[in-house]
This record gives structure tokens, C-alpha cells and sequence, in this order.
């Protein structure tokens, strides 16, 4: 998401809850068909031209997983790996619930609730041993969401267990029609912002294929 958008603070709240709404959307479509993107962070989630959220760089992401199935390796973005992952134990999309739970405290307090300095083992330390950090000013039931996706037990963890979206945090939101795109993002990127399907291409130019703008692609996904 670019920082550089100006957002009326009246509608930041209806803010956060839309996109961490859509964000909770994306990440059950991509885990029910076995995915797990494993670098879930602010750069990798943008807003189409109509306002809603697409998640994107799917370079370092593992398919094929099924609801037993554990993996091993460390990736993605440290500031953003889940406990498990740094410790190099195996896991699941588990891990991609915490890091929602770190872009979620990033959005909404403009800092991460671990140490978040240059010091990179420092950073490790603090996300596999201490306690999240939140300002006294936090919304209550939005301070509850982050904590419960950042479990560092992942089978404790709000995406993996229990179900997300009945959360005291998005109220009355309507899934259904969230899901299919008929609830009105509070922002809308600047009109300047120009999506792909308003490139003025050529009738003969050849097709797009769908990832190719992605900066990182598995091979799988090229398929």
C-alpha cells in the first residue's frame, strides 16, 4: 500500500477495517486452495484502481499444501515472519496470519509491535520473545484482532483457529457482498493512478499474461 495516499482521518477507520476485511478475503481464497504466500507485507498488497485490494508477489509462495501438510524454510521479509518460521521449525499458513497481524499494527499505528530498529537479530529476538507493543490510544477491539493473530503458538492463532471473520472488530460487515466487490471502498486511489485495463494498447498487441508484472514468480505459477 503507498504511503504517499492521503486519507480524510474521519473515514481511517472504516479504512483499516475494508482492507483488513479484503486482506482476511484474500488469504482464505489463497490457504483454501493450498497456498501459502509467506511474505504477506505492505509492499506486496496494493489497491486496484477502483480501491480494492489485491495481493501480489507470489514469488515466494508454496502451493499444494493440504490442511495437514508443514514446510520448512525461511522466507519472505523479516520484520514480518511469523516465530515458527524464524526458528526454523516447520509451518504452515499460520504464518501468513501473523504477518497480516503485523501489517494490521503497521496500518493502523504506523509502527510494528516488536522492535522494529536496523539490528536484524535484535528484530528476531524481539518477535520470538517479547510481548506486542500497542499505543494506550488503540482501538480496543482492533488491539484484541492484532493480538489474536499474533499468537506465537500458531495453532492459537486468529486465521488458523476460530473464525476471523466474527471478530467484535468488523461489526456488521457483510462478507458476501464484500467477497464480491459490491461494498464501496472508503478511498479510492488518486484519479491520475492508472490501472492496467486503461493502457492504451494497440488492438494487435499481444495479450498480457496475467502475472507479468510480478516482480517474482514461482515456476508453477507460470504454468
Amino acid at each position: 500500500m503507498q504511503n504517499d495516499f492521503l486519507i480524510d482521518t474521519k473515514h481511517f477507520p472504516l479504512f483499516i477495517r475494508f482492507i483488513t476485511a479484503e486482506l482476511i478475503c484474500g488469504l482464505q481464497f489463497l490457504h483454501r486452495r493450498g497456498i501459502v504466500h509467506r511474505d504477506i507485507k505492505p509492499d506486496n498488497i496494493m489497491l486496484d484502481k477502483d480501491g480494492h485490494l489485491r495481493i501480489i508477489d507470489l514469488g515466494l509462495a508454496q502451493d499444494r499444501l493440504t490442511a495437514s501438510t508443514k514446510i520448512r524454510g525461511r522466507e519472505g521479509t523479516t520484520r514480518y515472519m511469523a516465530p515458527e518460521m524464524i526458528l526454523k521449525k516447520p509451518y504452515n499458513v499460520a504464518v501468513d496470519w501473523w504477518s497480516m497481524g503485523i501489517v494490521v499494527s503497521r496500518m493502523a499505528t504506523g509502527n510494528s509491535p516488536f522492535f522494529d530498529g536496523q539490528q536484524l537479530h535484535i528484530v528476531r529476538q524481539s518477535i520470538t520473545t517479547d510481548k506486542p507493543s500497542f499505543p494506550l490510544w488503540l482501538d480496543a477491539d482492533l488491539k484484541h484482532l492484532i493480538k489474536e493473530l499474533l499468537q506465537k503458538d500458531p495453532e492459537r492463532r486468529l486465521g488458523l483457529t476460530g473464525d476471523i471473520r466474527r471478530h467484535p472488530f468488523f461489526g456488521d460487515m457483510n462478507w458476501e457482498e464484500l467477497e464480491q466487490r459490491r461494498i464501496v471502498p472508503p478511498f479510492k486511489p488518486f484519479p491520475h493512478v492508472v490501472g492496467i485495463d486503461h493502457l492504451d494498447l494497440p488492438e494487435d498487441a499481444p495479450a498480457l499474461h496475467p502475472m507479468s508484472n510480478f516482480s517474482f514468480l514461482a515456476p508453477s505459477w507460470t504454468q
